[in-house]
């Protein structure tokens, strides 16, 4: 059984390369497997600030129903 793979060359800095290296030093692991990570909290890290955006979008809409429900609740009470 094979495991699938995606080859990706990068063009980086040679400073930011060197700290790649002391961070997979650092933590036991190879280079391909500290950016795998770094991918995926990248990715973890935008789909939780869509959430989020979603979220405070929802909260402006039910403001906005509230407010407009309270003019009416007021403009019958007046009647």
């Amino acid at each position: 059984m094979s495991t699938a793979s995606t080859r990706i060359n990068l063009g980086i800095p040679l400073d930011l390369a060197i700290l790649v290296e002391k961070e997979c030093d650092r933590r036991g692991i190879k280079v391909p497997q500290f950016i795998k990570e770094a991918i995926f909290e990248k990715i973890k890290r935008i789909e939780n600030k869509e959430e989020e955006n979603d979220i405070n979008k929802l909260k402006e809409d039910v403001h906005e129903i509230k407010r407009v429900v309270m003019l009416m609740s007021e403009l019958l009470s007046k009647k």
